[in-house]
């Protein structure tokens, strides 16, 4: 049977649409089923998004329906607007990890404050909650929490999309008549681009370090050998801040003290290290108590100045202290625990909301993760809609939680109630394990397989919106996403059917700089460590593309960033130099890496969009392949023209375009004929 064009799909699709409406509207045949579902309002809500989705072109309009779409009938619940009306006020606690709630060490409680407010009749608190953030670590935790969506790896979000058009919490609760003001005590206020990129999310005022408040030069108070601010008195000068601000407000306050490497002074160091501790262990444990202290005194001077019963206060962990990357710190973090340290709980941070006056004491145990808060703040503010772009959902009234990963977890794992799946470092679905929080049992990781390719594709689709500004289009210039879709088609640099293929050997600076010249006209480059001279405008027109194999595929692509990227400075303090970036840009839209290791989201993490897939020499049969590339979806597959015969039957079922390599794949034809394959490899190097 003929595929439908996509104009008889559309046609098929009004009809049914047509069809299903006047069915249940009229009900011409009187069917008592019809009569029960005009009951349930949320299947006339729902019945294009069916309809759309089972005539779809593209499986992008599916993931579409990931990102929106769930707060409208999640917002039913009794405590629906509890605090509508009221100051919000957000505290990101620096490196808060949730193991230490509630938790003693020797006798010695480690967060006395944050434990009794979660006894509070007027606190939720949540212990299955967890971070999200990309390689904005501190910023893009802030940016999960203010705008439901997870921030990229590929560099730090606040830089990368500082332009991009956002409507996260500052600007939705501006619209409800709200000041939007964020305070931190670091003396930097550019560090990871903040001030720059704030006004775009919403807030009004930025109170920093280096403008704002009084520095008590304590030394070794945050990110180690520094003199900086404490949270005491950071906090102390904070409250003052508010206390001058018109009401009602949204205060979003960072702190610091505890940041890594935890270097309190001696004075302020309170709880009894065993030498075993003694060490960035004990030093983490001693920086969150001081926190915590901090945050005690901080609900008392909310109090004193009359700003505590008109607020919502929330507190939140920003990202790990202590990893699990580190064998030592893994060792005394286990022996502490009494079981493996695991990565559940190196990212599961402590979310507790507090509301003053009400009678909301419970402990929350639904999977939610950074992007959540929004939703769920939403809800309690009595938002009736969230009229916006979202990932996340409300964790008061949702029946299941869901949280996908993508840092120190490989993109595809995910935590789903008490199941933390964690995807194979090799990428193949098989290889990974999963475990129950609770009960620290491994389990099956049979019937998971639909989850991790969910939690790939939130992760995709939030790096979709984020690089192609997709809320600029669907909030600003009110377009469809079918229209953005329509947009956006093009925009990737195809792959020629017949595409050239280089290997460089890892360090082959001749031969790198060989093909730099070839696409650049420019042999400035000196072998991957900067660039002399003028870079000219990039010759490639678009008719060339070249799959780049090497013995050390993300080494090499290393190099390249390192001699090409034109950025400068340390992090927090990059510049970028634009016209070497630029042709850096256009080299990477031209090539096309090689993945023949299992490294597709490394890869895909150095900002490649199109990666090629070459299964091991020998082993291209194996059915472990099909299962990569399934999970992966790579944008080709490259095969020996002698292993065709073995290999080509399973990936020729899949989406993936096949090429055929080697001397006779000059014979193109005559495999395209037979296989159906789409393409030959034309050997450069």
């Amino acid at each position: 049977m003929a595929e439908l064009s996509k104009k008889q799909k559309k046609i098929i699709k009004y009809i049914c649409i047509f069809a299903v409406m006047f069915t249940l509207v009229v009900n011409p045949f009187g069917w008592g089923f019809v009569t029960a579902m005009n009951s349930q309002e949320i299947v006339l809500y729902h019945l294009n998004d069916i309809v759309t989705n089972t005539f779809a072109d593209s499986s992008a309009q599916d993931d579409y329906y990931l990102a929106t779409g769930t707060y409208e009938q999640q917002k039913k619940g009794p405590m629906f607007g509890l605090g509508a009306g009221h100051n919000l006020i957000i505290v990101q606690i620096e490196a808060m990890q949730n193991m230490l709630i509630n938790k003693d060490y020797f006798g010695q409680e480690i967060t006395p404050c944050l434990n009794e407010l979660i006894r509070d009749p007027s606190t939720i608190y949540f212990d299955n909650f967890y971070q999200q953030i990309g390689s904005g670590n501190t910023s893009d935790a802030e940016f999960a929490v203010n705008n439901s969506m997870i921030g990229t790896v590929e560099s730090y979000t606040y830089k990368l999309f500082e332009n991009n058009y956002f409507k996260g919490l500052p600007w939705l609760l501006k619209e409800k008549g709200y000041t939007a003001n964020v305070f931190h005590g670091f003396a930097n206020r550019n560090f990871w681009n903040r001030e720059n990129i704030y006004p775009a999310l919403g807030w009004d005022r930025f109170y920093s370090g280096d403008t704002d408040y009084k520095n008590d030069n304590i030394k070794g108070i945050g990110a180690g050998n520094i003199t900086g601010i404490s949270d005491h008195a950071f906090l102390q000068q904070t409250v003052e801040h508010m206390k001058s601000l018109p009401q009602p407000f949204y205060n979003f306050v960072i702190t610091l003290s505890s940041h890594n490497p935890f270097g309190l002074p001696d004075s302020l160091s309170e709880i009894d290290i065993r030498p075993q501790e003694d060490n960035i262990v004990g030093d983490y444990i001693n920086a969150e108590h001081y926190a915590d202290k901090c945050i005690g005194e901080f609900m008392q001077e909310l109090k004193d100045a009359g700003l505590y019963d008109s607020s919502i206060i929330v507190f939140y962990g920003d990202h790990f202290g202590l990893s699990k990357a580190d064998r030592n710190i893994d060792k005394v973090v286990s022996n502490w625990l009494g079981h493996e340290y695991t990565y559940d709980n190196m990212l599961n941070i402590p979310l507790l909301i507090h509301m003053p006056g009400q009678n909301v004491h419970q402990t929350v145990s639904v999977s939610g993760g950074q992007t959540d808060i929004m939703p769920t703040l939403a809800y309690l503010m009595g938002f009736e809609t969230l009229d916006t772009v979202y990932f996340g959902q409300n964790l008061l009234t949702a029946r299941e939680g869901f949280v996908p990963m993508q840092t120190h977890l490989l993109k595809g794992s995910f935590i789903k109630g008490d199941v933390v799946f964690e995807m194979s470092r090799d990428g193949i679905f098989e290889n990974s394990r999963a475990w129950n929080r609770k009960t620290r049992e491994e389990i099956p990781i049979s019937g998971l397989r639909a989850d991790s390719l969910k939690a790939k594709k939130v992760i995709e689709m939030s790096s979709f919106y984020l690089y192609n500004d997709v809320l600029r289009l669907v909030l600003e210039r009110g377009m469809s996403f079918e229209k953005v879709l329509e947009k956006l088609q093009g925009k990737d640099v195809p792959i020629p059917q017949k595409t050239g293929y280089i290997y460089i050997k890892r360090g082959d600076y001749a031969k790198m700089q060989d093909f730099y010249e070839y696409v650049t006209g420019t042999g400035s480059y000196d072998g991957g460590k900067g660039l002399t001279g003028d870079i000219p405008v990039t010759k490639y027109t678009g008719d060339k593309r070249f799959f780049l194999d090497s013995d050390d595929i993300t080494g090499l692509l290393l190099d390249m960033q390192t001699g090409y990227s034109g950025k400068s400075g340390d992090t927090g303090t990059i510049t970028v130099d634009e016209t070497v970036a630029g042709v850096y840009k256009k080299i990477q839209q031209i090539i096309i890496p090689v993945d023949r290791e299992g490294l597709y989201t490394k890869i895909e993490y150095m900002g490649y969009s199109d990666i090629a897939y070459m299964p091991p020499y020998g082993r291209e049969a194996n059915s472990e392949n099909k299962e990569y590339v399934k999970l992966n979806r790579p944008c080709a597959v490259l095969l020996p023209h002698e292993s065709l015969e073995a290999a080509a039957a399973q990936f020729l079922s899949l989406d993936s375009p096949v090429f055929v390599m080697g001397n006779e794949a000059k014979n193109g034809r005559q495999y395209q004929k037979k296989w159906g394959t789409y393409g030959t490899v034309e050997i450069r190097y």
